[in-house]
């Protein structure tokens, strides 16, 4: 039996054998009230995990860190070999002593835990996260479409009738069949069949005739969170699921939901069969619900983010047929703009959207509509906006005409409000109607942006609006309130990489909303170092799921979720992570400065 907990980071990574070898080399040393555990370049013989009582870290006279129950230290130090800081007990205390030797040999055998130790910024949050997942069982990050399994194909020839088809899938107890015409590869399902049956088709047509050949294939080994997107992107319920080119089966929605869902209500189906704003408000709730779900069984941020964004842009464009009349729903351009269009946004915080409207063309009913869109959201749970960013507010519910007199006055009268408003309107994405007015708009931004660095240092400028909280000896800054110390993860990390990639986007005319592809982008056409961009990523993921476990915690107590963490709260490798990504926002934000000239502002 186990004499010491090491089911905590970085130990988690281990194998049950590694951790009991370990284990066998471990000691117990006891520091009493104010004694020093190890001096400035004194020798670091092991690695330290508190089993009782308080430690510190001290730079002089500066407390850079404490550490309590089951946290660690000092990683850094224990492979440079000498201490950099000294570490005292503010308490008595208990440590468990790691030899030094066996730790190093396990980062050689075991990457994962080699991670915790030497890896770049990129690899070790990227390699440490997926431990979340892990623990218990394997999810859709990992898993594959031949993990969840897909249904054997019935294929037909296009030459077989339309009863031939039905007669198949009643025999072999499928909703579609796969139809060979020569070279292409179709499908036919019920639902084709009930349409012919409709319209008085003659059921000995050829089936061919009737079979859709635009088909939406997955490969095999694809992840089985790809699928689930791709379905919900587009309205399918089936995938056909290629291996070498070759169609070897069926995916269905059910399938891949039953292998993930846990219990889950099938969304996306819900939303297509709601018939008024009360059910779609229950449905909202059920997305809240999968978040719980998704993140607790490990899905990152980035990856819930965009499911998110795919199942609110449907729900949005389902409430706003529901409110508008067909010719505004159609003819208008419903945007979603800030986090909410980069696919950033997983817990509901506020509205963020605005109405373009075709030129010429009156529509009498529309404030009242956006004024119903506007509180149908508020009742499913996202907050106005306290800047007024809603198509509720007659200064977001523009003709193209009066956006693109917006989109110059921007550009051409460069204010901290124009920026502001600008830095929006580059996040936006179509949720319903007539995209072409948003493709409008950006071309005109695109045609009008001049090659003038004063203008774009005015833009990228905002980056340097709050301090990274994040001081020398790399000690974390936190503000007090409340009695607790407290540092606000989107104004001191999130905000200046996101923005940083905005700018540089904007610049450079990529046309991306989400900090994702902005990053790839970028780095693809060399305008931002690839590992950097790689940094940078890994910062907002890390940085993003702190605030998502946030989030829930407070609305777990019945509060609003917000931005405020307490670092001391956190675990070792949790603040060691915290201050990697605070330390990639701040490189990135020397290079805007040195790239921008910020410092001439």
């Amino acid at each position: 039996m186990s004499r010491f907990d090491l089911n905590h980071p970085p130990f988690d990574t281990l194998a049950p054998a590694e951790r009991d070898a370990l284990e066998a080399r471990a000691d117990i040393v006891y520091f009493p009230d104010d004694a020093q555990i190890v001096g400035p370049d004194q020798p670091m013989d092991a690695l330290y995990m508190v089993i009782k009582g308080l430690a510190a870290e001290l730079a002089g006279d500066e407390t850079l860190g404490r550490y309590r129950i089951h946290d660690v230290f000092d990683a850094r130090s224990l492979v440079a070999g000498r201490a950099a800081n000294r570490f005292v007990a503010e308490e008595e205390t208990l440590l468990l002593a790691l030899p030094r030797d066996a730790v190093l040999a396990l980062t050689d055998s075991n990457p994962r835990f080699g991670a915790y130790f030497y890896a770049s910024v990129a690899e070790k949050m990227g390699l440490l996260a997926q431990s979340a997942g892990s623990r218990e069982f394997q999810t859709l990050l990992s898993a594959t479409v031949r993990d969840a399994g897909c249904r054997q194909p019935v294929f037909i020839d296009a030459a077989a009738s339309i009863r031939d088809a039905a007669r198949a899938m009643k025999e072999q107890r499928s909703k579609s069949v796969l139809v060979r015409d020569g070279e292409r590869l179709g499908i036919f399902t019920t639902t084709d069949c009930r349409d012919v049956i409709l319209e008085g088709v003659d059921s000995g047509e050829p089936v061919g005739r009737h079979s859709s050949y635009q088909l939406l294939c997955i490969d095999r080994d694809d992840f089985l969170f790809n699928a689930l997107l791709l379905m919900t992107q587009r309205n399918l319920r089936r995938l056909v699921v290629t291996e070498n080119g070759q169609a070897v089966g069926i995916l269905a929605q059910v399938d891949v939901l039953s292998y993930f869902s846990n219990h889950s209500h099938l969304i996306a189906q819900r939303l297509d069969r709601a018939a008024d704003l009360d059910e779609l408000a229950d449905i909202a709730g059920q997305i809240d619900r999968l978040i719980r779900i998704l993140s607790g069984h490990g899905v990152r941020p980035p990856q819930l983010g965009r499911l998110v964004q795919a199942l609110n842009a449907r729900l949005f464009a389902r409430a706003w047929r529901m409110i508008a009349p067909a010719r505004l729903a159609e003819s208008s351009c419903l945007l979603v703009m800030g986090s909410e269009g980069r696919g950033e946004q997983i817990l509901k915080t506020d509205q963020d959207n605005a109405l373009l409207l075709p030129n010429g063309e009156d529509f009498p009913e529309a404030a009242a509509c956006c004024e119903a869109f506007s509180a149908a959201l508020a009742r499913f749970g996202y907050p106005p906006c306290p800047g007024g960013v809603m198509v509720c507010n007659p200064h977001w519910r523009l003709s193209l005409s009066d956006m693109r007199d917006r989109i110059h006055h921007w550009l051409t009268r460069p204010d901290g409000e124009s920026m502001l408003q600008l830095a929006i309107f580059c996040d936006a994405e179509s949720v319903c109607g007539n995209e072409a007015l948003l493709a409008d708009c950006r071309g005109y931004l695109r045609a009008r942006l001049q090659d003038d660095a004063g203008f774009f240092s005015r833009f990228a400028r905002t980056i340097d609006q709050f301090d990274t909280p994040l001081g020398p000896f790399s000690r974390l800054r936190t503000q007090e309130s409340g009695g607790r110390e407290l540092l606000d993860l989107k104004k001191g990390g999130i905000f200046p990489l996101v923005h940083g990639l905005r700018a540089l986007a904007l610049e450079n005319g990529v046309d991306a909303a989400s900090s994702a592809e902005r990053a790839s982008l970028l780095a693809a056409a060399g305008k931002l170092e690839a590992g950097l961009a790689d940094d940078i990523l890994e910062a907002l993921a890390f940085l993003s799921q702190l605030r998502l476990e946030r989030g829930l915690r407070r609305l777990d107590a019945g509060e609003a979720p917000d931005n405020l963490i307490e670092p001391e709260a956190l675990s070792t490798l949790e603040r060691d992570l915290l201050k990697d990504a605070l330390a990639v926002a701040k490189r990135f934000k020397t290079q805007l400065r040195h790239h921008y000239r910020l410092g001439s502002f």
